[in-house]
């Protein structure tokens, strides 16, 4: 062979190489490779050949709407306020305190539903104001009702309610699929299902790294900093429903038995606790169970919300008590964690872990005023409905930080593993709606382990079989393209295996069809070959002008396959994007083994021993 053309041979024989040392931890079985070798990882199987995790989870976007509308709620009473102090001729700014609470005394505005706000006035003439320039002043998207009697409700845009829906489940199929790709699984299959619905397939996940990947994918993590409310009917609020808590336990005695009023010295606040025991896992649960279900027998308003914290008492660094407790807050919260721009897990001078947090501008102007107006109040820090701690609020803090502190009595390695999750789920993003499990398998191989072995067994024999016809057939030319045909095998898996993607049975059924096509190029070379030793020319002539002539009916037939395949990939999911998977590696590997590989053996061939004829069929 040309000495300039050594790279082609040289390049193959790395590629090779390259591909055997990928493929053979899989040849070999697992932990079977000395520690030294330089490639562990293995191919991997689709939950059809192995089983792992099926997740379904379903975005509640109508909570995300009804925040949202809590929010704009604010701006309608300051708005209406306003507008109500014009209209009896006085200037909204130069109101004192308590003309703005007698203007504001005049109606109500409540949410009745998710998308719907309804003002109620005390005086029907003061609808007037609410005219469809005010609506459209305050939000473009809401559409003003007819009024009825001292009432108009103000309801959301159908179109952006659809809008905001499709925002929402897209954001949180991002941040699912991140999550996922963080525990750096085998080609993990994170799809949205319907308009709310997102479904996961983990293959391969097993024993603790199930419990791992369940919570992180089911912790929302939506950071909110919120004030304590010390107002004296906040501090007496629990206190003046004990009648309902003691009514509550004569109706549910066992979850009663575990609550029971306290109060807090620090805040003042009266707050229901459930005793939890001493030790982390199922007694948790049930505190948490018994003290929602009291609380959905009490009233809280759109302005006020109840947050739980989980503390642990402890003496002589013994923990001599742990139970759930509740925190009756302002629901207003004016920083949140949509503007977090870092996470990460520092430690204490005692050398326990925290998690240390820093905003953006925006976001540190905002916890710089929040810190300023609330200086001596107590700032809940805040995920979903839990509060992490509620410290005293000393000063004004600049420089947009803050810190989570993880506590409790568990092990430093739990405490960090546990700062280390919350690290992850606040970096790769907050779900802006919660999301709720529909159901949550542990499935094995779907197929059947006889099934499994069919298709295993189909593969070899098609292998063997056109092998084998090749051979025979074609002869020399016939062992080229075997030769080239193991080569397009060894690198698919090869690049399967560096790629991360699982293997499934449409996977295998892709094997298969690529291997026929790769056999249906080499045939069209042999026999466009054979044409052009029939017509008298040598052996180099006949290889030139059998690929040049071969060429373009491969190409366009790999290209038709090729599109489909890229549609295949991009609107399907589960089996048949494995299948799409497979093909189009197949058709890339099929190009450089079947036309370039081979090309060059048939150069060699002729170059090394200069043949009269070339065997190319009987």
């Amino acid at each position: 062979m040309n000495r300039r053309n050594l790279w082609k041979p040289i390049l193959m024989l790395v590629l090779t190489l390259m591909a055997g040392m990928y493929v053979l931890p899989t040849l070999v079985g697992e932990g079977k490779t000395p520690t030294w070798f330089p490639f562990q990882k293995r191919l991997a199987f689709g939950l059809d050949l192995q089983g792992g995790l099926e997740l379904r989870y379903t975005v509640d976007y109508k909570k995300a709407i009804s925040d949202n509308l809590l929010r704009t709620r604010q701006a309608v009473i300051d708005a209406l306020t306003a507008s109500l102090a014009r209209k009896d001729g006085k200037e909204p700014d130069a109101l004192t305190d308590d003309e703005k609470k007698a203007v504001a005394a005049r109606f109500k505005a409540e949410r009745t539903d998710f998308d719907t706000l309804v003002l109620t006035f005390t005086n029907e003439a003061d609808l007037e104001v609410v005219t469809p320039e005010f609506v459209e002043e305050l939000r473009g998207d809401l559409r003003r009702q007819v009024p009825s009697g001292g009432q108009i409700a103000l309801k959301l845009d159908e179109r952006r309610v659809a809008q905001i829906r499709d925002e929402v489940v897209n954001q949180t199929l991002d941040v699912i699929r991140k999550r996922v790709e963080a525990f750096g699984l085998v080609e993990p299959d994170v799809r949205k299902n319907g308009d709310t619905d997102i479904d996961i397939q983990m293959p391969g996940v097993r024993g603790a790294q199930v419990d791992q990947v369940r919570e992180r994918i089911g912790q929302t993590a939506r950071l909110a900093f919120r004030i304590v409310d010390r107002t004296p009917t906040a501090l007496t609020y629990f206190k003046d429903n004990e009648a309902a808590l003691t009514a509550f336990k004569e109706k549910f005695p066992e979850k009663g038995a575990l609550l029971k009023l306290d109060r807090d010295s620090s805040t003042g606040q009266w707050y229901l606790r459930a005793d939890a025991g001493l030790t982390r896992g199922t007694g948790d649960s049930l505190a948490k169970n018994a003290l929602f279900s009291f609380l959905k027998m009490v009233n809280v308003g759109d302005d006020h919300m109840i947050g739980y914290e989980m503390v642990d008492v402890r003496e002589d660094n013994m923990v001599k008590e742990r139970f759930v407790r509740t925190h009756y807050l302002w629901s207003r919260a004016d920083v949140t964690g949509e503007h977090l721009t870092r996470a990460m897990v520092l430690f204490e001078t005692q050398g326990e872990p925290y998690v240390s947090l820093e905003f953006d501008a925006l976001g540190a102007k905002q916890f710089e005023e929040v810190t300023e107006k609330n200086t001596g109040e107590h700032m809940a820090i805040m995920l979903d409905d839990e509060v992490n701690s509620a410290p005293v609020i000393k000063e004004r803090i600049g420089g947009g930080r803050a810190k989570i502190s993880m506590g409790g009595s568990r092990h430093p390695r739990e405490i960090l593993a546990e700062a280390q999750s919350l690290t992850t789920v606040l970096t790769h993003g907050a779900y802006k709606a919660p999301v709720h499990k529909v159901h949550d398998f542990e499935v094995g191989p779907s197929l059947g382990q006889d099934t499994i072995n069919a298709g295993m067994v189909s593969l070899a024999l098609s292998v063997f079989l056109v092998f084998t016809f090749m051979l025979l057939y074609y002869r020399k030319s016939g062992l080229i393209a075997d030769v080239a045909l193991v080569l397009n095998i060894l690198f698919l898996v090869a690049i399967l295996i560096g790629f991360n993607a699982a293997l499934t049975m449409p996977g295998l059924a892709g094997i298969v069809l690529t291997l026929g096509m790769a056999v249906d190029a080499n045939v069209l070379i042999n026999e466009r070959i054979r044409e052009e030793m029939r017509l008298g020319k040598g052996p180099r002539a006949a290889v030139e002008a059998g690929y040049g002539h071969a060429f373009t009916a491969i190409f366009d037939s790999n290209l038709t396959t090729a599109i489909a395949g890229v549609i295949l990939l991009n609107y399907s999911s589960g089996p048949v994007y494995g299948f799409a998977v497979t093909l189009l590696v197949g058709i890339v590997v099929t190009f450089v083994t079947q036309i370039f590989v081979t090309r060059m053996m048939f150069d060699y061939w002729v170059e090394k021993f200069r043949p009269d004829r070339l065997s190319v069929g009987i």
